[in-house]
């Protein structure tokens, strides 16, 4: 399922779609993930749709797949340092 398919489609759907998939965390990554997912959900305006740790972990990856040409490198650290420079890149577009 593409991601604009996704954002288009109801929740139950795109739930009803997913499959487990295991990915080794660190314990300050954990926490911060859970900590932004509540922040989220609680500053949500419509209450219709949860917003979870697996919410967050789906839009980085939808996010890195459709944008995953920008990243290089040889180990996670330069892959690291690849996205968030193009994240930059792509706030500094909008701000101008």
């Amino acid at each position: 399922m593409a991601p604009s398919d996704v954002a288009s489609g109801s929740a139950a759907t795109a739930r009803a779609a997913t499959r487990p998939k295991t990915a080794r965390i660190r314990a300050d990554q954990w926490t911060s993930l859970d900590e932004l997912a509540r922040r989220l959900h609680d500053a949500r305006s419509t209450k219709a749709e949860r917003i979870t740790s697996n919410t967050l972990i789906r839009i980085a990856i939808d996010g890195l797949l459709e944008h995953g040409d920008r990243l290089e490198g040889d180990h996670e650290g330069e892959l690291l340092a690849a996205w968030l420079e193009f994240l930059d890149q792509r706030k500094a577009a909008r701000n101008r």
